[in-house]
């Protein structure tokens, strides 16, 4: 089983805005999208930004399936930390709940892990550092420009097979 774990809010904003969120699901049939309940929060808190309300919209939409929004102890302690302390920021606070369900998943026996990854804090978060080899980091960025590549491919590949069944052209 291969799990795909979301960062942070600005990699789904992204994709939303791209229009590419359904390609996380078409990715592998079996892989499962988890997003930890600190991102959903990040999204909701940040509605206003172009993106997140799609964003949500297909969460809802997806929840259930091979799309899961996952409960963390660093959501919580945030919440108590936002109560006592009003003006709380979350900065961080993502990354630790994704953290917190890569400690999960690795513990279960996940056969590989990705974590996407914002493009801006790519590889600079502190649980980025000396991970297993089945745990496999990917940016937005590099996540379209493979989805981009395949598609390219897949393009050219039909091109060719409409060449070959049609025969080569005549030139007169």
């Amino acid at each position: 089983m291969t799990s795909l774990i979301i960062t942070d809010s600005r990699p789904l904003i992204d994709l939303a805005i791209a229009d590419e969120l359904d390609t996380l699901l078409a990715l592998a049939p079996q892989m499962r999208v988890l997003i930890p309940d600190m991102v959903r929060h990040d999204l909701v808190a940040h509605v206003e930004i172009p993106g997140a309300p799609d964003v949500l919209e297909w969460i809802r939409a997806n929840d259930g399936g091979n799309v899961s929004v996952l409960c963390t102890e660093e959501f919580e302690e945030f919440i108590v930390l936002r109560h006592n302390a009003a003006g709380t920021a979350a900065h961080g606070h993502n990354e630790h709940a994704a953290a917190e369900i890569l400690g999960r998943e690795l513990a279960r026996g996940a056969d590989a892990v990705i974590l996407l990854l914002d493009d801006a804090s790519a590889g600079h978060a502190p649980f980025l550092k000396n991970l297993p080899e089945n745990v496999l980091l990917m940016s937005t960025c590099s996540y379209l420009d493979k989805l981009k590549s395949r598609r390219m491919r897949a393009t050219v590949s039909a091109l060719l097979q409409r060449f070959m069944t049609r025969g080569r052209p005549r030139i007169r």
